[in-house]
């Protein structure tokens, strides 16, 4: 069992309470509805820990408040040393109001943050459903830093905001994880670490990705006698992938960010050794960090992911980016006629729809045969590849329903995690089938979806 946490070290102070104002409270519930996050009072209690010395530290959100985790400890004593940590998501923000006004929010500020949390899924606490991870130490690294736990801005960054007045932004991704798991080993007993399973979803799934390795390395370093890490990604393998306009919206805005968090010392650091200082930024994408990735890697993602669709195949960059004058956060599902069909594949029509297979042979050629193929191909490797057109599927219900070829993605996950890291990839390689492309629908391919 965890250690009890010195309030010395540590706080849940009461300043840092759940929010109260109605758009809080429906932010929440958006989150819970959609990507099996639960906020407040929960059957299955997450306590909310922040970090101290955060001054000192340099752990902290946008705004500058103190970073924190949610964390439950194992409740039978027999995984008293099994672990899942798990990356929060909840997108990017790409220039300097854009980050501004995330500030404000969750995801840029722990002022409002809820006292307890839990999650569903693959880190869910359910034996009946759950069995392999049920009972783990449980630990949810809440997101605020604004690209994927990567921020390595040393100094504050001044931004004017749309009240005229001056304040402050902290890029400190990496130095959250860092701070994260010293709190992990001196109070919680991660240094006795025997199986770990890193995950997260969407831009946690992407951080899964960008940080693997690293984490691998510095629990190797805090729990020597861990005998097993794997990692698996979810709803995180975000393509570098022009729009259907032919633009590279999605691309500008990941340069941007990673630019403005001094990202480059908070990535894989192979990635980047391996790429000329101008192409850096391509190593903040799932597809580059995944090609340099040696720790074992399960992917779980849809390759028609419906935030994909909207937010980087059918979108477009904010008027004046990345010096707009508002707060835009990117313009999802807004290439003229597409709308519709972003949403629903039901409502495209043939020609949008052939478009939408493209995307996914795309995903899939990127990541079977491309520079990422040697991870894809490497043996404990595999993926779940599904056509569902949904988003953090495997954090929700969805984990235990959605099935490629009768095999449900929970099968796949526990086949894999259970296996010894020398099955050739193929044993634990899942792939989609394509939307129907005929004049009229129905389109789905996939009936468990």
């Amino acid at each position: 069992m965890a250690k009890k946490l010195p309030p010395s070290v540590f706080s849940c102070d009461s300043t840092f309470s759940q929010g109260g104002d109605e758009e809080d409270v429906l932010a929440q519930k958006y989150a819970s509805d959609f990507y099996g996050l639960k906020f407040g009072d929960t059957a299955d209690v997450m306590n909310l820990f922040m970090l101290n010395d955060t001054e000192k530290s340099g752990a902290v959100c946008l705004d500058g408040t103190p970073a924190g985790f949610y964390f439950s400890p194992a409740v039978d004593p027999a995984n008293a040393n099994n672990w899942q940590i798990y990356f929060q998501g909840g997108g990017w923000c790409y220039d300097e109001l854009d980050c501004w006004g995330r500030s404000f929010s969750n995801l840029g500020s722990s002022t409002k943050w809820a006292k307890t949390a839990s999650l569903g899924g693959l880190l869910s606490s359910d034996c009946s459903k759950n069995p392999d991870f049920c009972n783990y130490n449980r630990v949810w690294l809440v997101y605020c830093d604004g690209n994927s736990f990567s921020g390595m801005r040393t100094d504050p960054l001044p931004v004017v905001g749309t009240d005229g007045k001056v304040k402050n932004l902290f890029f400190r991704g990496r130095y959250i994880i860092d701070e994260t798991l010293k709190a992990l080993n001196a109070h919680f007993g991660l240094g006795s670490a025997d199986n770990v399973l890193l995950t997260g979803c969407s831009a946690g799934g992407l951080a899964t990705y960008l940080h693997t390795d690293y984490v691998h390395q510095q629990l190797s370093a805090i729990a020597p006698n861990m005998k097993k890490f794997k990692s698996a990604p979810i709803s995180g393998f975000f393509l570098e992938h022009n729009t259907v306009e032919n633009k590279p919206v999605y691309a500008t805005e990941m340069q941007s960010i990673f630019k403005l968090a001094n990202s480059t010392q908070g990535l894989n650091e192979q990635c980047i050794r391996s790429k000329p200082a101008d192409q850096q930024w391509k190593c903040n994408f799932a597809q580059y960090a995944y090609a340099h990735t040696r720790s074992d890697i399960f992917p779980l993602n849809s390759a028609l992911d419906s935030w994909q669709t909207g937010c980087i195949y059918t979108s477009e960059l904010p008027p004046g980016f990345p010096n707009q004058t508002n707060t835009d956060n990117g313009i999802c599902a807004a290439a003229p006629g597409w709308h519709d069909c972003a949403g629903d594949p039901e409502k495209c029509d043939q020609s949008q729809i052939k478009s939408m297979n493209h995307y996914m042979q795309d995903f899939g050629a990127i990541m079977q045969t491309s520079e990422a193929s040697a991870t894809y191909h490497r043996p404990g490797n595999g993926a779940f590849i599904h056509s569902c057109h949904t988003h953090c599927e495997a954090q929700s219900d969805d984990f235990f329903t959605f099935a490629v070829n009768g095999v449900t993605m929970q099968q796949a996950v526990s086949k894999w995690w259970t296996s010894d890291g020398t099955d050739p990839s193929s044993d634990h390689s899942y792939t989609p089938c394509y939307y129907k492309d005929g004049p009229q629908g129905p389109r789905k391919c996939n009936p468990t979806c």
